[in-house]
């Protein structure tokens, strides 16, 4: 009987750290997205998954999902640090419905995300294409943003917030009342906006806090261009902020060097 006990249980806790070896390697460093994809894949560049919402439970902390071809890939929430690379194809992220979001960053102080070569659409009452919480440091480049009533939106209650926000073309396609291109609410917040556009909004660009820089990038056709709630807004002098009902005026300059 002691014998057949002992037999037992060595495989009991063989089999313990087998689950536990397993769990802990299921993470990869890269994973692989597809419009062909399933979720139940590793997410390998052979096997990829669907979703970013599937990958990213299958990725570690500071890795990065790749999109391997044209599809739409679903909102996702982002609790650490990763990069999601469109990688030159139609990297689609559709959010469809009253109050929902495209992606939600809510991760740790220390976390940084890049969102990179993403096309976003919004469609019935979509909220945020991007919508900041939690990070140390977001970046979006290389992306296009459609249909939101926010388009990069940083909440109030971010702190110490860092957000870059390059190669970015935004329009409002919404019939919702009150609509931002750009949304800085952050206190002791530090924001850099080039090479951007935006059009068709409430608000083009609002700063409620914190510093934003702006240069080569153009605001035309917005209810309001810049509208400041607090903070400051340092411009290049490079930008087109041309053509709203009522264009604002940065609150200070900054020379080229």
């Amino acid at each position: 009987m002691k014998t057949s006990f002992s037999k037992w249980g060595v495989l009991l806790s063989a089999a313990l750290l087998l689950g536990l070896s397993s769990s802990v390697y299921a993470q990869a460093t890269r994973t692989w997205v597809s419009g062909v994809g399933d979720d139940v894949n590793p997410c390998s560049r052979t096997a990829p998954c669907k979703t970013f919402a599937g990958a990213i439970s299958k990725t570690a902390a500071g890795g990065e999902i790749d999109v391997l071809d044209d599809g739409g890939f679903g909102s996702v929430t982002i609790t650490k640090s990763i990069t999601i690379n469109g990688g030159g194809h139609l990297a689609g992220i559709l959010a469809a419905g009253a109050g929902v979001n495209g992606v939600i960053i809510n991760a740790a102080a220390t976390d940084v995300v890049v969102l990179r070569g993403l096309s976003f659409l919004g469609a019935s009452g979509a909220a945020s294409a991007v919508r900041y919480l939690a990070a140390k440091y977001v970046v979006v480049e290389d992306s296009t943003i459609d249909g939101f009533a926010y388009g990069v939106n940083m909440a109030v209650s971010v702190v110490n917030g860092r957000m870059n926000i390059r190669n970015v073309q935004m329009t409002n396609a919404t019939t919702a009342t009150s609509t931002y291109g750009i949304h800085i609410g952050a206190p002791n917040s530090i924001s850099t906006i080039s090479n951007v556009t935006i059009r068709g909004y409430s608000y083009g660009l609002t700063t409620r806090g914190g510093t934003t820089y702006l240069r080569g990038s153009t605001i035309v056709a917005n209810d309001t261009g810049y509208n400041n709630l607090g903070g400051s807004l340092l411009s290049f002098g490079d930008n087109m902020v041309n053509g709203n009902t009522l264009d604002g005026t940065p609150t200070g300059s900054i020379p080229h060097f």
